[in-house]
């Protein structure tokens, strides 16, 4: 049986919920939080520690900015901001204003940014002070009519600030986005009070307290985040943001072990892939429940966590929605049996559950689940027919409201809630609530597209979105153009992962698509015809290939071809892990974020795991073929792992021409500028002979790039271009960094083991003193088993990625660059960071002929936010080789 509540009683420090305190408003809450703990950590984020009073101060400062400059209480402010403590300052703040905000995520694409942008009409937006996420430039073209004052943080936080929260309990506080079912974002907006019951729920379920270390790994823009982040912030706790990003899935580990979490959110999806990375090399002992939702929950999540976490961790399944965030909860500890399908949980205080026929009368069968709640959403942003016929009023019950699910399920005997499946064609993907006539409609918007079906199909758990097409026969319209197509408007998640191009889409006599006869999505190759197929897979297959299909299939779940490209199936960085793990698991070889990059098919990658020492393994990558003179990216970073998907990325976005290749930093130590720009030159050499030589420098590579480019001309050799994508200048002060750099992975391991091991004698000490008897025995074997485990927690990937990365940038940031050739052009991008810092201005020195082309925004997330306008100047730079990206409009 399972338990309806969790393990243990409410901490003896927590402030619980009054039942007046239900009723008002949030930011009253926060403020007796951080009265009662103004010195607690209400926000850690990696290298920034934000105190309660701090967040409360800022909080303040800016509503009274908010409350001045948006005088009409109705008209939201956006906040396009980075996940960290200045957006939930700027949350908090509107909440003290009285206003409500809605939070956008600066990742999204431009054009959904746009479309809620139009549909939200806001009173004001608000962007990061240094414009990191997106510029108030970027925001102020997205806006209609640009009538809309765009602020920045600085601005509003130089506020006079003034006390008092204005709002009252049944004031809208958020309005949060999802997938519309006619092609428009659908907003979902929710009170004080809605949102302080939900909270209460949860925290009255899970204990949370204020010793509690919380995560938030998905976007503030989303429901699931509701939870994290007030959940934490209104008891105590420290709300713990962390991207998963790149190669974060694989740090995940020791970002848990390092911040000490007590309380893990995700949806099943990453759970499983962070289950898989798990060695046993980092210390996990502190996370005491692991709460899923999102998805479906399977029986093998729940054997993951038995095997991977300690007797004393519990495991909860949280159901809820954007519209209610808690309707059930589930917790289970490792003697608990699992109920037979995916639960949902028990009752909450104040949420009713009842099953639906289709004719939406009660059942006690199975059925499609209802909510009956007071604290349901408020309604949908400026859709008052949709609201009525989604939130139905239960007759004699005021202010009690029905809300149809969607879900189907079923109710045992002890009162569990078991989920079987969607019953409509919304789907929840990764844990975002996705409509299919919605993707639809984009893939439709395509030229050359003639009709289009979206449904999920699931596999192992998690729902990926497959797309049928019709094409009026264009060649360039194949899966993966179609996927950039998309991806260009839409959120991630709501990409289809498989593509598959058909004549026509099957019709019912009636003229409807019948969706039950469109073709196994895993039956052939998405985008690819099946003749083709077949030549492909003439050959037998060696076991070593057929352990890589599968691991193909398992994580991407399409039945890949021996030549197919792993991101043309769908694949990206998250994927890129598992898949990853999945080949070593199976093959017991260790394949990089290198191997993937340049061998992406499972032909490749079955050669590549056979290969015990092969010959340069840290030489160029080659990341796409091409024609004529290459192009040489030479990466930032570390130079190695997740940074070289900067180089891929943008080798995406130049759009066809020259081949790209990109170095590797290989394994430290470097030693000097010098000795890496000699390695670079043979391998150059190895490459393209011939030459001219065109180089392309990101952030610290374009000191290594420079380099290069400076021997190559005093070799006699032609440079036809040198590119700098914001490139740190090597000063003086950068030279005695330099220094403390090369040693600085050796300081981090060193004060992480120190904190570890403080962390382990303040619980060791409590253990000790809460003993009836034995003390010393205790303290004397602890010491005994601590003298062998002084090990650092850092896993050892982490670790390897550390010393990388300070060994190589330390050695660039140590050169002294000297004038080059006149010869040589040196073109620039740099970002108003960089022009801050003086790149432009210090590389434009160093040569004759050089050209600057100036980007808003900051230097971290000058590909992501700009990645098209600097692949046009590429282009624009390195010759006429390259054709026209897809969808950039040519003059002729």
């Amino acid at each position: 049986m399972s338990v309806a509540r969790a393990p243990g009683a409410a901490p003896a420090d927590a402030l619980p919920f009054e039942p007046s305190e239900l009723e008002g408003s949030v930011f009253a809450r926060f403020e007796r939080i951080a009265s009662r703990f103004p010195n607690r950590d209400a926000v850690r984020h990696p290298g920034l520690v934000t105190s309660y009073a701090e967040l409360r101060d800022s909080a303040v400062r800016l509503g009274a900015a908010m409350r001045e400059r948006v005088p009409e209480p109705s008209r939201p402010v956006a906040l396009v901001l980075e996940t960290g403590a200045p957006l939930f300052s700027a949350m908090l703040g509107a909440l003290a204003a009285g206003r409500l905000y809605a939070p956008i995520d600066p990742r999204l694409p431009d054009a959904r940014i746009e479309a809620i942008l139009r549909e939200l009409e806001p009173g004001g937006v608000l962007v990061d002070a240094d414009g990191a996420s997106a510029s108030g430039g970027r925001v102020r073209a997205l806006l209609p009519g640009g009538a809309t004052p765009v602020w920045t943080l600085a601005e509003l936080d130089e506020a006079a600030p003034r006390a008092g929260a204005s709002a009252a309990g049944g004031d809208a506080a958020y309005v949060l986005f999802t997938s519309g079912s006619t092609s428009r974002p659908k907003g979902v907006v929710q009170s004080h009070r809605n949102l302080l019951h939900n909270v209460a729920r949860l925290t009255r379920g899970v204990a949370i307290g204020p010793a509690d270390r919380v995560t938030l790994l998905s976007s503030p823009s989303f429901g699931a985040s509701v939870s994290d982040v007030f959940g934490a912030l209104l008891n105590g706790a420290a709300v713990c943001p962390y991207s998963l990003s790149g190669d974060g899935l694989l740090r995940l580990p020791a970002f848990l072990a390092r911040e000490a979490i007590t309380i893990y959110h995700s949806v099943p999806s990453v759970f499983r892939s962070l289950a898989w990375t798990l060695d046993g090399g980092d210390d996990l002992s502190s996370v005491r429940t692991i709460k899923l939702g999102g998805e479906a929950v399977l029986a093998t999540d729940f054997e993951l966590f038995r095997n991977r976490f300690s007797r004393g961790a519990v495991f909860h399944v949280g159901y809820g929605a954007t519209e209610m965030n808690v309707m059930r909860q589930w917790f289970a500890g490792h003697e608990t049996p699992w109920p037979g399908a995916s639960p949902l949980g028990h009752a909450v205080d104040g949420v009713e559950i009842v099953l639906l026929n289709e004719h939406g009368r009660e059942t006690a069968l199975e059925g499609e689940i209802g909510v009956v709640s007071s604290t349901l959403a408020v309604g949908y942003w400026r859709d008052p027919e949709r609201t009525a016929a989604t939130f139905v009023p239960v007759p004699g019950r005021p202010g009690v409201r029905l809300y149809r699910t969607g879900d189907m399920g079923r109710i045992l005997p002890d009162g569990c809630l078991l989920h079987l499946g969607r019953g409509d064609a919304r789907l929840k993907v990764r844990g975002h609530r996705v409509e299919t006539a919605e993707v639809e409609g984009e893939l439709l918007a395509v030229p050359g597209v003639r009709e289009a079906a979206v449904e999920g199909r699931e596999r192992d758990g998690a729902v990926r979105l497959a797309a049928w097409v019709a094409t009026d026969g264009r060649a360039s319209l194949d899966a993966p153009a179609l996927r950039r197509a998309v991806a260009e408007r839409l959120p991630p998640a709501m990409v289809p992962t498989q593509i598959v191009l058909v004549a026509a889409l099957p019709r019912t006599p009636g003229g409807k698509v019948d969706r039950r006869a469109l073709p196994d999505p895993g039956a052939t190759s998405p985008g690819r015809a099946t003749h083709d197929r077949a030549a492909i897979s003439a050959r037998t297959a060696t076991d070593a290939e057929r352990a890589v299909l599968g691991a193909f299939h398992r994580v991407l779940g399409v039945e890949a071809g021996l030549d197919d490209d792993f991101f043309d199936l769908g694949g990206d960085s998250l994927s890129a892990i598992e898949l990853l793990v999945e080949i070593g698991r199976e093959l017991g070889a260790e394949l990089s974020v290198a191997d993937l990059l340049e061998r992406a098919t499972p032909s490749a990658l079955a050669t590549r795991a056979g290969e015990s020492a092969p010959a340069g393994r840290f030489g160029p990558i080659r990341l796409r073929e091409g024609a004529g003179r290459a192009v040489f990216v030479v990466p930032g970073g570390g130079g190695d792992g997740e940074d070289l998907f900067v180089a891929r990325r943008l080798a995406r976005l130049a759009g066809n021409g020259p081949a790209f290749y990109c170095f590797r930093s290989g394994p430290p130590p470097h030693r000097s500028v010098e000795d890496l720009a000699e390695r670079c030159l043979e391998q150059l050499r190895e490459a393209d002979p011939a030459g001219p030589y065109s180089l392309v420098g990101d952030c610290v590579g374009g000191v290594l790039a420079f380099a290069i480019a400076a021997r190559l001309r005093e070799q006699g050799e032609r440079v036809a271009s040198l590119v700098l994508l914001d490139s740190p200048f090597p000063t003086p002060r950068r030279h005695a960094r330099s220094a403390l750099l090369k040693r600085a992975s050796w300081i981090a391991r060193w004060t992480r083991r120190a904190g570890y091991l403080a962390a382990r004698l303040r619980h060791h000490l409590r253990v000790a003193a809460a003993m009836p008897g034995g003390r010393m025995a205790y303290v004397r074997r602890m010491a005994r088993v601590g003298a062998r485990g002084l090990a650092a927690p850092a896993g050892a990937r982490e670790s390897e990625n550390l010393a990388r990365r300070a060994s190589y940038v330390g050695a660039l940031m140590a050169w002294t660059p000297r004038r080059i050739d006149a010869s040589v052009r040196l073109r620039i991008v740099e970002t108003e960071d960089g022009s801050r810092r003086g790149f432009g201005r210090a590389w434009a020195g160093m040569a004759s002929d050089v050209e600057v082309v100036r980007l808003e925004g900051g230097h971290t997330r000058l590909i992501l936010d700009h990645g098209d306008e600097v692949a046009a100047a590429l282009r624009r730079w390195l010759g006429g080789a390259f054709e026209a990206a897809p969808n950039e409009k040519t003059e002729t």
